[in-house]
């Protein structure tokens, strides 16, 4: 797994080579709750293609390797994060993935990939059009109706009491893959087709953009540096804060609408992200009544309290 420094500097020299337009069109907005916050959902064949080529996921299409095998290829280890960039960088050809390829230190055995795939790709995209494009489209065009009725994400900042930082956002819909993040620069999401639940996705995605934002990062709030040594000291990270967090969001977000989440925020197990999680859940109704505190400071107070030398969260 990339460090998130690796996937840092990568974005940086992908940005200047595929994204000055988008990058102007990604500057945090000022006062980006003060208006309706855009969500502009898109699909890509060859975020689709990547994923299949390097990792040979057919979730949900299980006719696919029939339809267009690969054999002669070998699945890779390195890459995992490629189709996240085709689609941040808004490819629009072939050529295009090669110049993100390059941007690996590994690009050689990429390129290598790259090219033993391409003869494949227009079998790829026949099959993409007949059989993932229609079904994208489709959940493009149900989200968009939930998004219209909805304004999913100044919900969200209700929940959290937090800004969202960006005036708009772009939603990836990826057909393949067990992709589910989000980039800051530019703001985007990513979610699969498992993902059937609109609120679910902003729930997740927009909680940890909130939460890891680049002016309004959480860690570095009253209290957190505490937090992540107690939660380390049981063998969890400062990411298991912030994804426990962004887990229960998935959850509450739907609620709000009284619908329910393919998410499920309980979880079972020990792991001290669980733990935390569970204790978040319990003591929801106490972070409601306290209308003075962020969903940050929440997460950073029940870390506290599960793991601290009180043990006061303790789960039954």
């Amino acid at each position: 797994m990339e460090s998130s420094k690796v996937r840092s500097s990568r974005w940086i020299a992908i940005a200047a080579c595929l994204l000055l337009s988008a990058f102007v069109g990604a500057m945090p907005a000022a006062h980006a709750g003060e208006n309706a916050v855009r969500l502009d959902f898109e699909a890509s064949p060859y975020a689709d293609f990547l994923f299949y080529l390097l990792h040979r996921d057919n979730r949900n299409f299980p006719d696919l390797r029939a339809s267009v095998p690969m054999d002669d290829v070998k699945t890779l280890n390195t890459g995992a994060f490629l189709p996240a960039y085709a689609m941040a960088s808004d490819v629009r050809s072939y050529a295009d993935l090669y110049k993100l390829a390059y941007t690996y230190d590994d690009s050689k055995v990429l390129i290598d990939t790259l090219k033993q795939g391409e003869w494949h790709f227009p079998a790829f995209m026949t099959y993409w059009r007949q059989q993932m494009e229609p079904r994208e489209q489709a959940t493009i065009a149900s989200w968009k109706a939930e998004e219209a009725k909805g304004r999913h994400v100044e919900r969200l900042e209700a929940l959290t009491r937090m800004r969202f930082s960006y005036a708009s956002v772009k939603v990836a819909v990826i057909a393949l893959g067990p992709l589910g993040t989000n980039m800051q620069n530019p703001p985007i999401m990513f979610a699969t087709m498992q993902d059937a639940n609109l609120p679910a996705v902003i729930g997740y995605e927009g909680t940890h953009m909130m939460m890891s934002a680049h002016n309004a990062d959480w860690k570095r709030r009253k209290n957190a540096s505490q937090a992540i040594a107690l939660i380390s000291a049981r063998g969890g990270t400062a990411y298991d804060i912030e994804e426990a967090l962004s887990l229960l969001m998935a959850a509450k977000l739907p609620a709000s609408y009284d619908e329910a989440s393919d998410l499920p925020s309980h979880d079972e197990g020990d792991t001290p992200r669980r733990e935390l999680l569970r204790a978040m859940e319990r003591d929801w109704d106490r972070y409601h009544a306290n209308t003075s505190m962020t969903a940050a400071d929440f997460a950073i107070d029940e870390t506290l309290r599960t793991f601290g030398a009180g043990g006061v969260a303790k789960n039954p």
